[in-house]
């Protein structure tokens, strides 16, 4: 083997790594060519050889004149098929909150013990973009999103490779699942300031070390959640059985 495929290789490796770490995201653009060597301190020639053998892999993917992505079909994320029937599944969003009491859990855990400064300070970051979301009219898609971030930046802190990119499938899922609800979910004050308290709390624990109120916080959390959006849709069928009433009735 010559020393240009092994530096390929090398360069392979590390563009790999940044995609397992959540540097590069699923469906994500590769920076341009010339600042992404001068970012790796490696040749142009042998960047594209390096992106060449990831392509082959099936992890990259170019296209004419566009440039070249992380693929979005990997198998760390749910396939498109699979994610449609869970977004028009009702009840696919209360299987993904019983997953997610466990995994975000798990992550609030291994946080709260393995969170570097930086990390730490990621999440207070994500925290104060989602207070600043809180509360703000017309913003629930805004805040949907942050809320989600914030989690995800917890997830990062765990230094869980695998539970991150199944994180992030599940978000991607919810979010999509209850979008007829943002709205209600985020406006209602009986939902928002206990949300934001229950963040709060969260990260918090997370912040100090405290490995067990950090586990705890996530799932008093997302027991919350879940019982909020059983709120949401038995009070949506109470709307529609009314409509439906006095369709019927003519009024």
């Amino acid at each position: 083997m010559n020393k240009k495929s092994t530096v390929a290789e090398d360069i392979a490796k590390k563009l790999e790594s940044m995609i397992l770490d959540g540097i590069l995201e699923l469906g994500d653009k590769l920076p341009a060519e010339r600042m992404l060597a001068e970012k790796l301190g490696v040749s142009r020639p042998s960047l594209r050889e390096a992106k060449q053998i990831l392509v082959s892999k099936g992890l990259l993917e170019t296209t004419q004149g566009g440039g070249t992505y992380v693929k979005r079909t990997l198998s760390s994320e749910l396939s498109d098929p699979l994610l449609d029937m869970l977004k028009n599944n009702v009840n696919s969003r209360y299987d993904i909150l019983e997953v997610r009491c466990s995994l975000d859990s798990l992550a609030a855990y291994s946080a709260a013990q393995r969170a570097t400064e930086e990390d730490k300070n990621k999440i207070k970051q994500a925290f104060a973009v989602l207070n600043e979301m809180h509360g703000k009219e017309g913003s629930s898609n805004e805040e949907a999103q942050a809320d989600a971030l914030f989690h995800l930046s917890i997830v990062e802190a765990s230094h869980n490779i695998v539970l991150l990119h199944i994180m992030r499938s599940l978000f991607k899922v919810l979010r999509m699942s209850i979008a007829n609800n943002l709205d209600k979910f985020y406006a209602n004050s009986e939902i928002g300031e206990p949300l934001h308290n229950q963040h709060y709390k969260l990260m918090q624990a997370v912040i100090d070390g405290r490995a067990d109120d950090a586990r705890d916080a996530a799932n008093e959390h997302l027991k919350f959640v879940d019982q909020s959006i059983h709120n949401l849709d038995r009070e949506n069928e109470r709307l529609n059985r009314h409509k439906l009433q006095s369709s019927l009735l003519g009024d």
